[in-house]
């Protein structure tokens, strides 16, 4: 808590002074930006408007974009993700499991490291369903499934673990690599972008860059950065367990 501390005092004692330490975050806009043209005769006879058509394809794409820096990030010249985050606290896989899998006792793991664990929210490659479907729980000799909905296959499979929701994405890595599923609590990821003039997704267009080819130019501009708030995970005051808002699993190979 930067050196927050209270002490317990008789009635009328002395309180300690005490020194808060602050760091210091430093968000700088990153800029994004897209470019298209296309012919005068495409616009003047298309039956629908294409500059609505081309602002929704580009509002998705850059969402598309957002979604992929905030998991995937390098923070030089774009948003850190937390994949590259200094607080990604990545889960060992366990002795002699095989490669491309999960099994329960990744997930159990994971959860017991994520810091805030009622606003944790998983992240999972499309690929990790087909091992989180069979994932079973060992007993004795035998074992029990752990994912499998209570009507069997019959029933909708869960789109949650551990109580928590899962959020199915192209923008995890395969199954079997680090970065695979994630659990995130993105309260603690920092946003920042311009308000008021100026803010939000720019778009101009322009009919003289190729005037002699009858085609208008179209651009797009967004300003942008992000990262975690968290420097780097917890050590709890009784556990040598880190703690962290994001957590991964190493790579299985």
């Amino acid at each position: 808590h930067g050196g927050v501390e209270f002490d317990w005092l008789d009635e009328a004692a002395t309180k300690t002074q005490k020194d808060i330490k602050f760091g210091k975050v430093e968000l700088r806009l990153k800029k994004c930006a897209a470019f298209v043209k296309t012919s005068d005769e495409i616009l003047e006879d298309s039956w629908v408007s294409m500059e609505p058509l081309l602002r929704e394809a580009f509002t998705d794409g850059l969402a598309w974009q957002l979604d992929n820096v905030f998991l995937n990030g390098s923070g030089a010249g774009q948003p850190m993700g937390i994949l590259h985050a200094g607080c990604l606290v990545s889960v060992g896989k366990e002795t002699g499991q095989a490669a491309t899998t999960l099994v329960f006792e990744n997930i159990v793991k994971m959860y017991a490291r994520l810091w805030r664990k009622k606003s944790g929210v998983w992240f999972a490659n499309h690929d990790t369903f087909k091992q989180l479907a069979v994932m079973s729980l060992s007993v004795g000799t035998g074992g029990i499934p752990v994912y499998m909905p209570a009507g069997g296959a019959s029933g909708k499979p869960y789109d949650t673990l551990m109580g928590l929701p899962i959020i199915w994405t192209e923008h995890c890595q395969t199954l079997g690599t680090k970065g695979d599923i994630y659990l995130t609590d993105w309260s603690q990821y920092l946003v920042g972008q311009k308000s008021g003039a100026g803010a939000g997704l720019k778009f101009d267009t322009s009919m003289h860059l190729y005037f002699l080819y009858d085609q208008t130019a179209f651009r797009f501009v967004y300003r942008i950065d992000g990262q975690p708030w968290w420097p780097s995970a917890l050590t709890p005051r009784y556990s040598s367990d880190t703690l962290s808002p994001f957590i991964s699993l190493d790579t299985r190979s």
